[in-house]
């Protein structure tokens, strides 16, 4: 008896993965597979998944990071650490113009009760207007494709709008949160310094988020649905708080743009992002990934930007093959999918 209560404690701890980079900071919001491309879930803001469901194999992704599978029982005290992808882009030199452009490429994932059932990509061009403060958001053929028609799910709170512009950017908050500025007054958050470049977001039910600024670049990861929820219970929003509550919704994001050496970011700097959904649907619990990467970034007016979309849509107009989005990713330098993930995918519908 007390041999089995030995390896049952044993199997109960090795259920637990910390996930960190190569400095050993945790990495948040990394998500994990099993080996044939079911999602198992996603690291806290400690880079933590307390609960691996039994797996013997993890695939771990994020989109700042080289995909990992591992083996569970190999693993040292559950660590797993992750390898970055280098993604960068080449400093934009061109004389400004009013339009600030941003090419971007996006995957969407859509799960149903952890198996994958829907995954689009596509390539989607932006442009900020500077002197407006206005986000202008082209869309290509492909970009809309099979992932929102054949789901046939009723999706709240913006997902859908969310899915079908999955490229879109926005300037970084980042540095607004920390300054306690408009964004955190509006979610009633506050930041704490937590070391040299280092700031946590807190509300007063606890740690919401986390800003990193390192290399040049400066990263943001927020457990947002704990930050909306808690500014729905403070602004009086109860029917909308008591919907997400019934929901079990759950909503992170990370993001991570360049910045000067004040910290600085714009829309120019935007480099990716990823946003994670997770809610209680009428078909199980419904999980949605997006992850974003710029692939070009310049200045333009707004005929430059009619022209930029129409060429898009021309050349992109039909939904891409998978072995058409990888050629894509390739050229562009865009992280390759893990084989993992591209063989769930191709066992897909619309990819067969």
């Amino acid at each position: 008896m007390l041999a089995v209560g030995v390896l049952a404690a044993i199997s109960v701890k090795a259920q637990k993965i910390l996930v960190v980079d190569a400095e050993g900071d945790p990495i948040p919001l990394a998500t994990v597979l099993t080996e044939d491309g079911n999602i198992i879930g996603t690291t806290n803001l400690d880079g933590v998944l307390n609960d691996v469901k039994g797996a013997d194999r993890l695939l771990i992704t994020h989109v700042a990071y080289k995909p990992q599978l591992v083996t569970v029982a190999l693993l040292k005290d559950g660590k797993v650490a992750m390898e970055d992808q280098n993604f960068g882009l080449k400093e934009i030199t061109v004389t400004p113009k009013p339009y600030v452009y941003v090419e971007t490429y996006y995957r969407a994932y859509a799960f149903i009760n952890d198996s994958l059932r829907y995954y689009h990509a596509g390539i989607m061009p932006n442009a900020y207007d500077g002197q407006k403060k206005k986000t202008h958001t082209g869309s290509t053929d492909n970009s809309s494709g099979y992932f929102c028609p054949n789901f046939r799910v009723g999706l709240t709170w913006g997902a859908r709008t969310s899915v079908l512009k999955a490229g879109n950017v926005r300037r970084c908050i980042a540095q607004d949160l920390i300054n306690n500025g408009e964004s955190a007054k509006k979610y009633h958050l506050t930041a704490e310094a937590s070391g040299k470049d280092r700031w946590l977001m807190k509300n007063a039910e606890g740690t919401v988020g986390k800003v990193e600024r390192e290399k040049g670049t400066i990263n943001l990861t927020m457990n947002a649905s704990k930050a909306q929820m808690y500014a729905n219970k403070v602004n009086g929003q109860e029917k909308l708080q008591k919907l997400r509550e019934e929901k079990n919704y759950e909503y992170q994001y990370t993001e991570r743009f360049n910045c000067d050496e004040k910290g600085e970011s714009n829309v120019e700097d935007f480099v990716m992002y990823s946003n994670h959904w997770q809610w209680d649907g009428g078909k199980g619990r419904m999980k949605f990934i997006i992850e974003t990467y710029a692939v070009d970034r310049g200045y333009m007016n707004e005929k430059d930007f009619k022209a930029k979309k129409k060429e898009l849509k021309k050349t992109y107009r039909a939904v891409m093959s998978l072995s058409q989005l990888e050629e894509y990713e390739r050229s562009h330098g865009i992280p390759a999918l893990s084989s993992t993930m591209r063989n769930a995918i191709s066992k897909l519908k619309q990819y067969k």
